[in-house]
């Protein structure tokens, strides 16, 4: 080739060097990002052009793993089952006395919520929503173990309570330091969300001192709520909410109806002395929550409009609609159409519930009811008896 033409070539050869210097600097920043710097730097001494993808790249934030955390607390929270009786009536006095052969006065309720194991030998920590008012309570272990519980002690106004089975040798639940909680902070929620038991959300702290309505103009747990995005949904109280170091830093309580990412629990340290105080209790028998006196009778409130359809001077008392077979009504020979209008010489009031006094009582008091029937007056004493374990038959 002759000294011009190779001359000639020298432009072009130039534009292709660098050409493929750019090429290879934009394909290995592509696959090969570590190596960008260095490959730019040297570019730099041989061309002065922008490179993309320079020497400004960020590594990314690597997420947690909830595994370890769940896999060592999850044996300790267990699924808790309860059955209660409510008082059913149609709304309508009358008509609960003219059909009070076929409405059933009183029903069975059941109810599902969460708890977690905080000593060997079967204390129990929940929610006092969760069993109150209870005449039966059972719990499921992860084993597979269903268990009976007693309450040994509960807090409304805190709304956590200990309940206890008779077990050795459980898994317990370590209880942290909610004080040490920042916003930002990542926790764990474990629970029985509608039946699914051992669910495991997370998320992280929301909010601290959180207060919220009961939805009946009662303020829950003022100043002492942890605010989550974790998920919490029906059957999660009562179950841990967990921090990283797998401490329970709160007891999961209540959602926000139709809220999506707002869940709240009662900080542990604000319920840790009352624990404590429920823990020294050995058994139920210790305990006023447990276990459940029964009368064994089906009944209506009176009004003034009742009151007057029979033929009574005021509104004081309850109507007896149905009695248990076998029950402490029926062994004392209570009746339908008997009307209680007092007990223990105290007028039964359309304010007072029946249900509350005897539930003051405790298994195997008397109680003296004065009762109005057929125009009469009549002084019956009742023993009172447990809650069975099944619903008994009507009389």
């Amino acid at each position: 080739m002759s000294e011009s033409k190779f001359k000639g070539y020298i432009p072009l050869l130039v534009v292709a060097i660098v050409a493929s210097v750019i090429t290879s600097v934009v394909v290995t920043n592509r696959v090969f990002p570590d190596r960008v710097d260095n490959l730019a730097t040297a570019v730099a001494t041989t061309a002065a052009l922008p490179l993309p993808f320079a020497s400004n790249t960020t590594s990314s934030i690597a997420l947690p793993s909830f595994a370890d955390v769940a896999e060592a607390v999850g044996p300790t929270v267990v699924r808790v089952d309860t059955e209660r009786v409510e008082q059913f009536t149609t709304g309508d006095p009358h008509m609960d006395w003219m059909f009070r052969g076929l409405f059933r006065g009183e029903q069975v309720v059941p109810g599902t919520g969460s708890g977690f194991i905080v000593s060997p030998d079967g204390h129990i920590v929940t929610n006092y929503h969760v069993i109150e008012s209870s005449r039966k309570i059972e719990v499921t272990l992860t084993d597979g173990r269903k268990l009976r519980a007693q309450v040994i002690g509960g807090s409304k106004e805190s709304d956590v309570a200990v309940i206890k089975v008779n077990a050795k040798n459980l898994p317990a639940a370590q209880l942290g330091d909610s004080s040490k909680l920042r916003p930002g902070d990542w926790v764990i929620a474990i629970g029985n969300p509608y039946g699914f038991d051992h669910t495991v959300t997370a998320g992280i702290v929301s909010a601290l001192g959180r207060s919220i309505d009961d939805g009946a103009g009662n303020t829950l747990a003022t100043g002492d709520l942890i605010q989550t995005d974790a998920a919490i949904n029906k059957g999660n109280s009562g179950g841990p909410l967990i921090d990283m170091q797998g401490k329970v830093i709160g007891i999961n309580t209540a959602i926000i109806q139709y809220a999506q990412g707002m869940g709240f629990a009662i900080s542990i340290n604000s319920v840790r002395d009352v624990l404590s105080e429920m823990m020294t209790r050995k058994t139920a028998a210790e305990s006023t929550d447990a276990p459940k006196p029964w009368l064994g009778i089906w009944y209506q409130q009176l009004d003034e409009n009742l009151a007057g359809y029979l033929e009574l001077p005021d509104a004081n008392g309850i109507l007896i609609t149905d009695v248990y077979k076998d029950s402490p009504a029926d062994k004392a020979k209570l009746q339908k159409g008997d009307v209680v209008r007092e007990i223990n010489r105290k007028s039964v009031t359309p304010n007072m519930s029946l249900a509350d006094e005897i539930g003051k009582m405790k298994v195997g008091d008397t109680v003296l009811l004065w009762v109005w029937r057929d125009g009469q007056r009549i002084y019956v004493s009742v023993k009172l008896a447990a809650y069975p374990d099944e619903e008994p038959d009507l009389r």
